[in-house]
């Protein structure tokens, strides 16, 4: 999957805030672990590379990766924990994840 598909993949996910089953939360953790790997791999292509204007280019994909990750992260956490809560349907307003 390319970076573009798994970043759209992951804001459908998370755009979804009321949605915390386990199916859900499962296919957000795959798209979290797709998105890592894919910083891994563009890291080392970083560092494999000699090519000032390639390596600026993977420095800044590395860069959109990781806050991306970042967000889903918070979002795939909140909704870890609405579905441990009693009160599913609830999150508490400061803990909403910024839009992608």
């Amino acid at each position: 999957m390319t970076t573009p598909e798994l970043l759209k993949k992951l804001r459908k996910l998370t755009a979804d805030v009321g949605s915390a089953d386990k199916k859900h939360i499962k296919k957000l953790r795959k798209v979290l672990h797709k998105l890592k790997s894919k910083q891994h791999k563009l890291q080392e292509e970083l560092e494999a590379s000699t090519n000032e204007r390639d390596q600026r280019k993977l420095r800044q994909e590395i860069e959109v990766l990781k806050l991306q990750r970042e967000k889903g992260v918070v979002a795939y956490k909140l909704r870890k924990k609405a579905l441990k809560s009693p009160n599913k349907d609830t999150i508490p307003q400061g803990e909403k994840p910024a839009s992608l």
